[in-house]
């Protein structure tokens, strides 16, 4: 799941198609929304030539929500000093050579000490194309870490 995921969304990136019967593609790129907002008498962005490549001028974030027996949402505490005290959910960039299935286990286990298992893909959000947050859901599994 995790290697087609990626290459869908790689290729839906560069402009290519997605290999995949049950999926629909809108294939609208920055150049035919350039060329329509023209013909409409309306300002083109700059960004024409914009191209997305991963780790260059954009970012995968992953992020999970893991929710117990109880329906509680687990919710963690940021360390970080731009926003600590603050309340999130287990998240953080995907490093090199990573999928995003194994990001978003690692950054569960980092930041929780919980081992788990992503099921869904909850949501994609894009920030203006430089950022993609991936949102998952699934099971804790196995042992506590800390």
């Amino acid at each position: 799941m995790a290697d087609r995921l990626e290459a869908g969304i790689e290729n839906i990136l560069a402009g290519l198609a997605v290999e995949d019967e049950s999926t629909t593609v809108l294939d609208y790129t920055l150049a035919d929304q350039t060329q329509d907002l023209v013909s409409r008498g309306l300002d083109a962005p700059s960004f024409a030539d914009y191209k997305p490549v991963l780790r260059e001028t954009v970012s995968y974030i992953v992020a999970s929500v893991l929710i117990n027996s109880n329906n509680e949402v687990l919710m963690m505490q940021e360390a970080k000093s731009s926003c600590a005290g603050t309340w999130y959910i287990p998240a953080g960039r995907v490093e090199p050579g990573e999928n995003l299935i194994e990001a978003a286990k690692r950054e569960v286990l980092e930041e929780t000490g919980l081992q788990f298992e992503p099921t869904t893909l909850l949501m994609v959000e894009c920030a203006q194309g430089h950022w993609f947050r991936f949102v998952f859901t699934g099971n804790v599994t196995g042992k506590i870490y800390f």
